[in-house]
């Protein structure tokens, strides 16, 4: 894993012009129709919004900063962390994985 695996690209703040959109999605969400909040966001190709994707993203990113900090900073010269078994170019040089917990 390389440094660039963890950018983030922040959303953008709501339009006005999005207003009437958005509620309609919080309505359809207020009703637990998430499929049908998704339809209509994508439908509109609206790009923000809160979405499962969103919430995965975010934790995929704070998962990956971690190994990266274990990895860097943490870990042994012999070791290696990540959640699944390493290649075999990521075990050059190292002798031990260490499997994290999610």
């Amino acid at each position: 894993m390389e440094l660039r695996d963890i950018v983030f690209e922040p959303q953008n703040d709501m339009r006005a012009e999005c207003a009437d959109l958005v509620r309609k999605q919080e309505n359809l969400i207020r009703q637990e129709r998430y499929d049908d909040a998704v339809i209509l966001l994508n439908d509109n190709a609206y790009k923000g919004g809160f979405r499962a994707s969103l919430f995965n993203g975010i934790q995929n990113k704070i998962r990956a900063l971690s190994h990266y900090l274990l990895n860097e900073y943490a870990a042994n010269e012999d070791e290696c962390y990540s959640d699944t078994e390493p290649s075999e170019e990521q075990m050059e040089g190292k002798n031990f994985w260490i499997k994290t917990e999610d």
